[in-house]
């Protein structure tokens, strides 16, 4: 999204916020309301790597603190009902959590926290993440083009395919890829610092060959 090499990206409102970040974990979330929108949510780098892991179905040795967040939920008679990306105050993003009881819908309360710490706990409970309209066509980015061009071929009966996952019979950069990331978010989350500068530092170099910033 920054530089444009695999996903070109415009400000869905020009006039509006357009913050100039050096290079930082974010997290984006993607419109469901038919605009398509993307809005990127620079955050720390910790939960960024233990939200990968959830999404990601990677197993950790010791609990986060998410997980103990909706342990204690739970051990309340409460349920986690939804998250709500609500407001930004200058460059700060704001964001609500609301429960409700297990035996009573209308008995609700609500916290604010940090959106990277209520979208972790989101994807973790599988509820709606909400977004204010608003800040999502304020601050939102939509996806004027995709770098990497799709191959198109048509078969015999007239019907077009675009390129599909199949082996092609060569080494998979892809694969690497991902094993080092994932391998790099395990240490991470195990709290194993020092291999996980290592993985990093492998990746930087894979992603460098590859032209990547």
């Amino acid at each position: 999204m920054r530089d444009g090499n695999h996903l070109k990206c415009a400000h869905n409102n020009p006039q509006g916020h357009l913050p100039d970040y050096a290079p930082h974990p974010a997290i984006v979330l993607k419109m469901e309301d038919g605009t398509g929108l993307l809005l990127p949510i620079i955050v720390l780098e910790t939960p960024s790597v233990l939200l990968m892991a959830a999404m990601r179905n990677v197993q950790i040795a010791r609990p986060t603190m998410y997980n103990v967040v909706k342990e204690m939920i739970d051990k309340m008679g409460y349920k986690v009902k939804l998250v709500r990306v609500t407001k930004r105050i200058h460059e700060a993003y704001f964001s609500r959590l609301y429960l409700t009881k297990v035996d009573d819908e209308n008995d609700c309360v609500s916290f604010d926290l940090r959106p990277s710490d209520a979208i972790n706990i989101a994807v973790r409970c599988k509820v709606p993440i909400q977004v204010n309209k608003f800040l999502a066509h304020s601050d939102g980015m939509k996806v004027v083009d995709s770098a990497k061009l799709a191959i198109q071929s048509c078969s015999p009966d007239g019907l077009t395919f675009k390129e599909l996952d199949r082996p092609s019979g060569r080494p998979c950069v892809e694969t690497k890829e991902f094993n080092l990331v994932r391998n790099m978010l395990i240490a991470a989350v195990e709290e194993r610092y020092r291999d996980a500068a290592q993985w990093r530092d492998k990746l930087t170099r894979l992603r460098s060959k590859r032209n990547w910033a």
